[in-house]
């Protein structure tokens, strides 16, 4: 699925703003303060439904305004999408889809799917395990309806267990009422572990693929511990937790605490990683997304690259640029890259204006608010 169009309306600086995009390649390049991750931020909440850079929607809407809309045009072989999303200080967010509303972001996910090397995507390879869940997770859910469903309803298990752990503490529920939670929380723990464990053993061996291409000198690994539990098994290990989790008043047990580390010369990459090699690494995984992707869909995701030609040196630069060729040499498909600079020099020198491919380039002049 391609983006052809997006219009804003009191998105974050923009006032009004209409940009088209080509199957190929769109640069969007202007100085800092312009808005150029201000457009990959809506395609993200259009694709998503919410910002890849807070949590928090109403700080998106303009200073000064009551709330902002955006539209994009999505298509494909077989169809078209008008996806639209406004949200009012005064309200909540409402997304529609062809001109009918929409009212959770499941019925969002996966419909027109993005990859965003970014910056913002660094807490992957930095951050703590929950950071590497959510990567996961997130990845999962837009190829599989039924893992989001089965995450979902874990999670919802997951917090009314440990409400009722809470509650306990505070005198007003008796043991037996968090230990009924139990059951829903093993069986959807067992089948969100299963899952899990089948999609990434898929996501490691695109991995190594990019690797492979990127370079012989890098070992990078995921190590996963692959648990096995049946839902006895699950159930026994919650109740003999149990003392540890009223005195927490929290889950200590299940998909949840998952640690999917990253090593990277057989270094931890969290604790031992450079700079450099954590930039590597994110490149190397989001490039394995766009094939994790394009595999269990059948069609390229977009990619949006933000502001990484200046992050990277030329060497690695035209590394990644050498890749996404080599994922539209092998597929025969063209990959709708979107990109943001701040110097237009610095994609020229990557080589990505090489390619043989239909190719926009937009400027955008700084505005005196944001």
């Amino acid at each position: 699925m391609a983006i052809s169009s997006i219009f804003l309306s009191s998105f974050r600086n923009h006032k009004e703003k209409k940009i088209d995009f080509c199957k190929g390649l769109t640069v969007i390049w202007g100085e800092n303060g312009s808005g150029k991750t201000s457009v990959l931020e809506a395609i993200h909440t259009l694709s998503m439904g919410k910002s890849f850079r807070t949590h928090r929607q109403k700080t998106l809407i303009k200073n000064g305004e009551k709330g902002y809309l955006i539209k994009g045009c999505f298509s494909n072989k077989q169809e078209e999408n008008i996806i639209a999303t406004q949200l009012l200080k005064k309200g909540i967010q409402k997304t529609k889809i062809n001109g009918k509303k929409i009212f959770t972001r499941k019925d969002l996910i996966g419909k027109n799917n993005v990859v965003l090397l970014s910056p913002e995507e660094q807490n992957i390879t930095k951050g703590g395990p929950s950071e590497r869940r959510r990567f996961f997770d997130r990845l999962f859910s837009v190829v599989s309806l039924y893992y989001i469903d089965v995450l979902q309803k874990y999670n919802r298990a997951l917090k009314q267990r440990n409400a009722a752990l809470s509650a306990f503490q505070n005198n007003s529920r008796p043991q037996e009422t968090f230990m009924e939670w139990d059951e829903k929380l093993s069986e959807y723990g067992v089948r969100l572990w299963k899952t899990r464990r089948s999609f990434i053993k898929e996501f490691q061996s695109h991995l190594k693929e990019v690797i492979k291409k990127y370079s012989g000198e890098i070992k990078l690994d995921l190590e996963y511990e692959e648990t096995n539990h049946l839902k006895k098994d699950y159930i026994k290990k919650l109740f003999d937790n149990k003392n540890k989790d009223m005195k927490n008043k929290a889950t200590s047990f299940g998909p949840h605490r998952d640690n999917i580390s990253i090593r990277y010369n057989d270094n931890k990459l969290r604790l031992f990683g450079s700079q450099g090699e954590h930039k590597i690494a994110l490149v190397l995984l989001k490039v394995a997304e766009v094939l994790f992707i394009k595999k269990e869909t059948g069609l390229y995701p977009m990619l949006l690259l933000d502001d990484v030609f200046a992050k990277l040196d030329i060497t690695r630069s035209k590394k990644l640029v050498r890749l996404i060729k080599d994922l539209e040499v092998q597929s025969r498909d063209q990959l709708q890259t979107i990109v943001t600079t701040t110097d237009i020099v610095d994609v020229k020198e990557s080589g990505l204006f090489d390619f043989e491919k239909e190719t926009v380039t937009h400027h955008l002049e700084k505005t005196c608010s944001t």
